[in-house]
C-alpha cells in the first residue's frame, strides 16, 4: 500500500489541477448586449380597453444595477392608417390604457402600434381577423337548473365549433362561470346560529391538456372541419366551518347557483398565437435536458407581441 502521505499529496496535486480549469472571462470579451423595450399588447373589438403594458429586457451579462420592469415614461402610439391616438400611463395598473372609443377596432383592418422611450424606439403591426366564431354545441356537468350538488367539487364544459373553411385560422379557447353562492358572515348574539350572505363571483375555467390538446389549436390539415375543446374544469366554493357564540361548530354549505357559463372562441391572428403557444411550451417544458426554446416576437426593434383576435361567444344561462 501507498503511504498515506503519497496519497494526500497526489489528491492536493489533483484539486490544483481541477481549480486551473476554472477560468475568469475577461469582460470585455463577453457579448454587449443592450436592454430592449418589450411591448405586450392585443386588441379585439370585443375589449372595452386598448391595453399596452412596455417593459425592458434584462441581458443576461449587464451590470447589476439594471432591474427591468415597467417603462412609465415612453409615448405610446396606434394608428389605423387614418387616424392616430396617443394611449397615456394608467399609473394605478401600470400599464398604457384608453377607453376603445378612442380608436375603433374593426374586424379586417389592419393597425399600426410604435412606442418610443427616448433613444429606443419599437413599431408593430397586426391585422385583425375579419370573422368571429361562435361555440356551436356545449355539454356542462349539470341540471339544467342550474344548482349544484353540495358534493360536487368541480365543474366541467366542453364545447365545439366550426372552422373557417378556405383559409388559414388560428383559435384560443376560454370560458368562465358566474356563480352565486353562500358565504358565513357571522352568528347571531342571542341564538348562536349562523348567518349567511350571498354573492357572486366569476371563476375562469382551466384547461385539461391530455392527449396533447390545449386551448390553442390551428386548422392545419383540419380546413373546414368541426374542433372540439378540451375540458374546462373549474373548482367550487367548499363547505365551511364556523364556530358559534355557545361553542358549537356550524358548517356552511355554499348552496351553489350557477348564473351564466360563458364560452368563447378567440379567432386570432398568427402573432397572437405564435406568441401565446411559444410562452405556454416554454412554461410546459419541465425536461432540464431540452434546449430552451425562443419566445416568438413581432416587435421590430425590440421584444414582445403586438397581436389581435376576434372573439365569438355562447351564454348558456340556466332555466
Amino acid at each position: 500500500m501507498l503511504p498515506r502521505y503519497i496519497i494526500l499529496l497526489s489528491l492536493t496535486f489533483l484539486l490544483a489541477a481541477c481549480e486551473s480549469l476554472v477560468t475568469d472571462v475577461d469582460q470585455a470579451n463577453l457579448p454587449q448586449v443592450e436592454s430592449k423595450l418589450v411591448v405586450q399588447c392585443f386588441i379585439s373589438p370585443q375589449a372595452a380597453r386598448i391595453n399596452v403594458v412596455v417593459t425592458e429586457s434584462i441581458p443576461l451579462f449587464t451590470e447589476p444595477d439594471l432591474k427591468g420592469g415597467v417603462i412609465p415614461n415612453a409615448v405610446v402610439k396606434l394608428s389605423d392608417g387614418a387616424r392616430e391616438i396617443v394611449i397615456p400611463f394608467d399609473t394605478t395598473n401600470q400599464l398604457y390604457s384608453i377607453d376603445k372609443s378612442a380608436l375603433s377596432i374593426s374586424p379586417g383592418k389592419t393597425y399600426f402600434l410604435s412606442v418610443t422611450n427616448g433613444v429606443r424606439s419599437v413599431s408593430a403591426s397586426c391585422t385583425v381577423p375579419a370573422s368571429a366564431v361562435v361555440p356551436k354545441t356545449y355539454e356542462i356537468d349539470t341540471a339544467s337548473s342550474g344548482d349544484i350538488s353540495a358534493r360536487d367539487t368541480s365543474l366541467t364544459v366542453k364545447y365545439t365549433w366550426n372552422d373557417i373553411a378556405g383559409q388559414a385560422n388560428y383559435y384560443r379557447v376560454r370560458a368562465s362561470l358566474d356563480l352565486e353562492y353562500s358565504v358565513p358572515e357571522g352568528v347571531t348574539s342571542n341564538q348562536g346560529q349562523l348567518i349567511e350572505k350571498r354573492v357572486r363571483n366569476r371563476f375562469n375555467f382551466n384547461w385539461d391538456d391530455a392527449i396533447g390538446r390545449n386551448d390553442f389549436r390551428n386548422d392545419i390539415n383540419l380546413d373546414g372541419t368541426d374542433f372540439n375543446s378540451p375540458i374546462g374544469r373549474v373548482k367550487l366554493p367548499k363547505p365551511l366551518s364556523y364556530t358559534g357564540n355557545d361553542g358549537t361548530v356550524y358548517l356552511s354549505f355554499p348552496k351553489s347557483k350557477i348564473i351564466s357559463v360563458t364560452m368563447e372562441v378567440y379567432n386570432t391572428d398568427e402573432h397572437y398565437f405564435k406568441y401565446h403557444r411559444s410562452v405556454q411550451t416554454r412554461g410546459d417544458s419541465d425536461n432540464p435536458f431540452v434546449e430552451p426554446s425562443l419566445i416568438y416576437t413581432n416587435i421590430e426593434g425590440g421584444l414582445g407581441c403586438f397581436g389581435s383576435y376576434n372573439s365569438g361567444q355562447l351564454i348558456y344561462r340556466p332555466k
